[in-house]
């Protein structure tokens, strides 16, 4: 692979990790389509979306990875949310996975991206910005909120995570900082299930994913001191316009 090449990869596990540092999303559901997008615009050959997977499963693990222990530095992480969302979301997806044939990735996509535009809606109705990071957990909603988003995240094929932030937030009244940091540590979970499944495939190129994560860490380590230095409230709306955006984009995926 070329010098170039690797380069872009860099810069885009850069580019991506930065966005997940400061609002929290590990990372896939932009890393992917830029992989797609970006490489042929600059003059370099596409890679292929079996390369692409190997590359951000692992890419993925190690940023999100960091992004949890820097969060936890600075008291925006909870272990046990980690936990209560983290283990129903993977069994969850794995129940999924083998129902998938039951509904069509189609339906099952244009759900998500109407969840996805509500979610993002629900956040900027919301007007109780505040900077503490303690609350109450309510075992009984963080785990009616990952059920569903890891059984049809399972079903059509993707993690489901940007989903999780908006629910956390508006449904089991997590603080937004907590979100963002516990979040990544919920993203471990899987990216971690995903990067063995694909290292036993053999999916993973390697020189290619060491440039990923080169240009991932430092990233990762930029969003999270930009996020702390924003006010939550510019936090709110980032994430929520980033999730609309996202959902938007799978609607318009699905229609043509």
């Amino acid at each position: 692979m070329a010098i170039q090449h690797l380069a872009i990869i860099a810069l885009l596990g850069f580019a991506t990790s930065v966005l997940g540092g400061i609002v929290g999303i590990g990372g896939a559901v932009i890393l992917i389509p830029a992989f797609l997008v970006v490489p042929p615009l600059l003059g370099q050959p596409p890679l292929d979306m079996y390369t692409i997977s190997g590359i951000t499963s692992v890419q993925v693990l190690a940023s999100s990875a960091l992004g949890a222990v820097l969060h936890s530095r600075r008291g925006a992480f909870d272990r046990r949310l980690v936990v209560a969302v983290g283990v129903p979301l993977m069994a969850a997806s794995f129940i999924g996975a083998a129902l998938s044939g039951m509904v069509s990735a189609r339906a099952l996509e244009t759900f998500f991206g109407v969840m996805a535009i509500v979610g993002a809606v629900l956040m900027l109705l919301r007007r109780q910005d505040s900077e503490a990071t303690e609350y109450r957990l309510h075992y009984g909603r963080a785990i009616a909120v990952a059920v569903p988003v890891g059984l049809f995240g399972g079903m059509v094929g993707m993690a489901g995570g940007f989903l999780l932030s908006p629910l956390l937030v508006t449904v089991v009244g997590v603080p937004l900082r907590v979100t963002i940091g516990s979040t990544l540590g919920i993203v471990i979970i899987g990216a971690a299930a995903a990067a063995v499944g694909k290292a036993v495939a053999g999916m993973i190129e390697p020189v290619a994913t060491v440039a990923a994560i080169v240009g991932a860490l430092p990233g990762m380590w930029l969003g999270v001191r930009i996020s702390h230095r924003l006010h939550v409230g510019h936090l709110r709306w980032i994430l929520a316009l980033i999730i609309a955006a996202i959902g938007i984009g799978m609607l318009v995926r699905v229609m043509s």
